[in-house]
């Protein structure tokens, strides 16, 4: 199979209908959001509270998928992972952002896509959190030269758990996919240890379809695991220049670097 995806990247679809593509994606996923309950704020503040774990159990799921679904799709080639971007690690301002976003999400209710998708559906909060967004946003982009050092320090470049812990790619996703799973239990078993008298609200078919669900790819993910890295890597891509972006150049005090500018 010729590899077709990314679609933009291959020629396979222009530039501007990748973007257009974005408006139906979004609106699809505000659908998923609503149906799944998770434009209610209260909904999103009480997973802080183990009340209801479905958020984190949500996030662990889009996890998994993507992980399996790129492995996948790059073993039989259909996607060719090389040119998908893979961002940099600047770890202390990760933590730090980590920390002000989870934050926001336990004061507000929300995080920035729950809660455009709760303002189309009417929630004047979550309006409100959004004013906060673009007020914060705004700010930090004004008065950026003050956070600049910090922003860019701790650079880690660009790596994976695999290479971080020099195992092999597929048992690697497989690990991942089992503690996912793992941690899912855990939180259901923990929110009903906290909250004894919670009753879930999913029914009985969509139970099992889960279940199924974790089945499947907990199998996919324990037969991909024997395949090597070069399967689905290109071998000419498996040195370090491919996972690791330069280190940004330095800039002296109150000077902007540019996007062009942060790679050598």
């Amino acid at each position: 199979m010729d590899m077709i995806a990314p679609f933009a990247k291959t020629g396979l679809i222009s530039d501007s209908l990748n973007l257009w593509l974005a408006i139906p994606a979004g609106v699809l996923l505000g659908l998923a959001l609503q149906l799944a309950g998770f434009t209610d704020g209260r909904k999103i503040g009480r997973a802080f509270y183990f009340q209801d774990t479905d958020v984190p159990i949500v996030m662990f799921t889009a996890i998994v998928t993507a992980m399996v679904g790129l492995w996948g799709l790059g073993l039989v080639g259909f996607l060719d992972i090389s040119q998908v971007y893979q961002v940099p690690t600047y770890l202390t301002p990760v933590i730090i952002g980590g920390l002000v976003f989870g934050v926001g999400m336990v004061v507000g209710g929300y995080c920035p896509g729950t809660a455009m998708a709760s303002v189309v559906s009417g929630k004047i909060d979550a309006l409100v959190y959004l004013l906060g967004f673009f007020i914060g946003s705004l700010f930090f982009g004004d008065y950026f030269p003050l956070f600049q050092e910090i922003y860019t320090s701790d650079f880690r470049g660009v790596f994976r758990l695999d290479t971080a812990f020099g195992i092999g790619l597929g048992p690697t996703i497989l690990i991942m996919v089992l503690l996912s799973v793992g941690a899912s239990l855990f939180m259901r078993w923990g929110q009903q240890l906290v909250w004894k008298n919670y009753q879930p609200i999913s029914s009985t078919l969509l139970r099992n379809t889960q279940y199924g669900l974790v089945g499947l790819a907990i199998m996919l993910a324990a037969v991909m695991a024997f395949y090597p890295n070069s399967a689905f890597i290109p071998s000419e891509a498996e040195d370090d220049s491919f996972y690791i972006v330069p280190r940004p150049l330095a800039a002296a005090p109150g000077t902007l670097i540019t996007p062009q500018e942060r790679v050598q």
